[in-house]
């Protein structure tokens, strides 16, 4: 009932502390049921859209259960975990500690297999993951390049954009230009440029810039 009345009125979720504490959200997504787990994945995101609750999230001890989820949920559970940590990726002090908690693997393997919004949410979270560019190289050695490649080919609109996304992110560094061209990445980008969204066309154009710069392309 709490993550009902959560998911109805965010305000509510966000100042209320009898409504919907974060520590109850937590303890949920321990313990709860799949649909209950999902459900306050849901709202843990709900939470992170305000860079100020980050912090309290990681200090409650959600990471781990998210990266929990993220392995053996549900599809819309994992989805949700997945975009959650995403949200948690746009601070950079956060991305370190979202890799030692082995979520990367995990991202790409729903990358490979899931919904189109776990695909999505998985894309999201790998480009705000790439904004450091150490991990580019874990990226890429994890096999997520050819899985966006496939996303930016073949996934919804939404999906195109968040694989163009994250392209982008890996582009902006010289080791990877090459590769993604090779990949096939570019007609892709190219066509998304011309007939895809708003934020499709944007992300493809900033992909399309770095790769301008790999003598290959």
């Amino acid at each position: 009932a709490l993550v009902e009345q959560a998911k109805v009125n965010v305000t509510t979720c966000t100042l209320t502390l009898e409504a919907c504490t974060l520590s109850l959200l937590v303890a949920l997504l321990r313990t709860g049921t799949e649909e209950g787990k999902a459900n306050a994945a849901e709202v843990i995101g709900m939470l992170a859209d305000d860079e100020s609750t980050r912090a309290p999230i990681l200090e409650a001890g959600a990471l781990p259960l998210l990266v929990a989820l993220l392995r053996a949920g549900t599809e819309e559970g994992k989805a949700n975990a997945a975009e959650v940590i995403g949200m948690l990726a746009d601070d950079e002090s956060t991305r370190a500690p979202i890799l030692e908690a082995g979520a990367l693997p995990l991202l790409v393997a729903l990358l490979r297999a899931s919904t189109e919004q776990g695909k999505e949410n998985a894309a999201d979270a790998i480009a705000e993951l790439a904004s450091d560019p150490p991990n580019r190289t874990f990226i890429l050695g994890e096999g997520a390049l050819p899985l966006l490649v496939a996303l930016l080919r073949a996934g919804t609109e939404e999906g195109k954009a968040s694989a163009a996304d994250a392209i982008g992110m890996l582009a902006n560094d010289p080791s990877t230009l090459t590769l993604i061209v090779e990949a096939g990445a570019l007609p892709l980008l190219v066509a998304l440029l011309r007939i895809g969204t708003g934020d499709g066309k944007t992300n493809a154009a900033d992909a399309i810039s770095w790769l301008a710069n790999d003598e290959s392309a």
